[in-house]
């Protein structure tokens, strides 16, 4: 609700000619119009893609929107001095010839308390004299020697834009697609809250869709230290476990780069009862590149330390089974894919998959939930999900159909909970049946 001194400041500017307000009324007026702009700054709170239009800032200060222009049309955000010019304005009220819908989407309008919060903060701004346009080349210094009257280099609007055009679109919408870390980073001072949701098994007893069935849950906070710099800390009910990572992007194609590249290291603890290799850690290389605007590719290869948490492993070598502590590690090779849609590209197709590979320890084959070492054992097939994500301002969702209901990265990492989908001889086929899970993951950005 706006202050009840609102119409107090609306009734002296408007009694006023437009932009002769002075300093003290112009920063209570911004003050007002941030208050009342401040249900659109949940989603509208700055982003690194200038073709974006949530990428807007309107969590403030509002005087960055002067001299901006609208991603989507071009037009002026704020004309000072002028609301009816001002896109912002008509993107408010819903005039005519606006791109797209009525801000704020999928809520009620403005009130007139606080469209006029904003049209009078706009009102009240001092006009601005047309830049210069920069000068023909030879024709930097007057006569005499003279200094150069023209708008200084990068200030004119060529300039500012191609300034802005120098950060491009990140590769993926989130940091993580299904369970592989992306090339995508959270950007300078942000944090990221984010849930990642597995139901259980579609065609259980219970039904549902696996709805009805026990979950795995995962929470995770990550911060931006830097561009290209993040870490995280994640909880999950599955065997009680913690991960610390850290991902770091030295070559990021949104910087002009030809691709992103860089890797992701994290340490776990899990602290369930009767679990073996306690503590753990992944070390992983990324590596991706977006096509035409449209499709992010990526390649990934991970080594994850002692990923079996049975505690009691039984192999037989010939003598008779015997109980033994299983250390192998995992060697995953993987691949994503993202297919954005849509004229905004908010919409994308989502696809990973990875493979887990001998690291040539003995045991040297890789067998169903890290369990016992037979000859007979089933085999993985490795771990895939399929589905799609929707984008919009800092919010991020998911869903899709997955064999991997795990989501730290240790325990992803031996592979899915997916047999061999062919039968095999000797083998009760109700057993060796392919288990599917439903899962999604939603995300939130926070600018700090």
């Amino acid at each position: 609700m706006m202050p009840s001194s609102l119409p107090l400041w609306v009734g002296l500017v408007g009694a006023a000619p437009a932009g002769t307000g002075t300093s003290a009324e112009l920063a209570a007026l911004e003050a007002r119009a941030v208050e009342a702009l401040e249900d659109c700054s949940m989603c509208h709170d700055g982003g690194d893609d200038p073709d974006d239009p949530a990428a807007l800032d309107l969590s403030g200060p509002l005087s960055s929107l002067v001299g901006a222009r609208s991603a989507a049309t071009g037009r002026p955000l704020v004309v000072p001095g002028d609301p009816a010019a001002s896109y912002l304005v008509a993107k408010l009220r819903g005039d005519d010839g606006i791109e797209g819908e009525r801000m704020p989407i999928g809520d009620d309008p403005l009130s007139d308390e606080a469209m006029a919060a904003v049209t009078a903060w706009i009102a009240a701004l001092p006009a601005q004299a047309e830049e210069t346009a920069a000068p023909a080349e030879g024709a930097g210094k007057a006569a005499g020697g003279a200094k150069d009257t023209a708008a200084p280099k990068g200030k004119t609007p060529a300039d500012r834009k191609k300034k802005a055009k120098q950060k491009g679109r990140r590769p993926f919408f989130g940091t993580q697609q299904a369970a592989l870390p992306t090339t995508t980073t959270l950007g300078k001072r942000t944090l990221l809250f984010r849930i990642d949701h597995r139901f259980g098994r579609i065609g259980a007893e219970r039904g549902a869709f696996g709805l009805d069935v026990g979950a795995i849950i995962s929470f995770q906070l990550a911060y931006g230290i830097f561009d290209g710099w993040d870490v995280l800390l994640r909880r999950t009910n599955s065997r009680k476990g913690w991960e610390l990572g850290t991902k770091y992007l030295p070559v990021r194609q949104e910087d002009g780069m030809p691709l992103s590249f860089g890797g992701y290291a994290s340490v776990e603890w899990f602290r369930d009862f009767e679990v073996a290799n306690a503590w753990t850690g992944n070390l992983m290389l990324l590596l991706s590149r977006l096509w035409f605007d449209r499709w992010a590719t990526m390649l990934t290869f991970g080594y994850h330390f002692d990923t079996n948490r049975n505690p009691r492993v039984i192999i037989d070598r010939g003598d008779g089974p015997e109980l033994v502590r299983d250390r192998r590690d995992t060697i995953t090779l993987g691949f994503a894919t993202s297919v954005f849609l849509g004229k905004k590209k908010r919409w994308g197709i989502d696809l990973e998959y990875y493979l887990p590979v001998p690291d040539g320890k003995s045991p040297n084959v890789f067998y169903r939930l890290g369990g016992d070492a037979g000859p007979d054992g089933l085999r993985q097939i490795g771990g895939w999900s399929l589905g799609g994500s929707f984008r919009t301002g800092r919010h991020v969702f998911q869903v899709f159909f997955t064999n991997n209901r795990e989501i730290h990265t240790n325990l992803w990492a031996p592979g899915g909970q997916t047999d061999n989908p062919f039968d095999t001889p000797g083998v009760d086929r109700a057993i060796n049946e392919p288990n599917f899970f439903l899962g999604f993951n939603l995300a939130r950005r926070f600018k700090l």
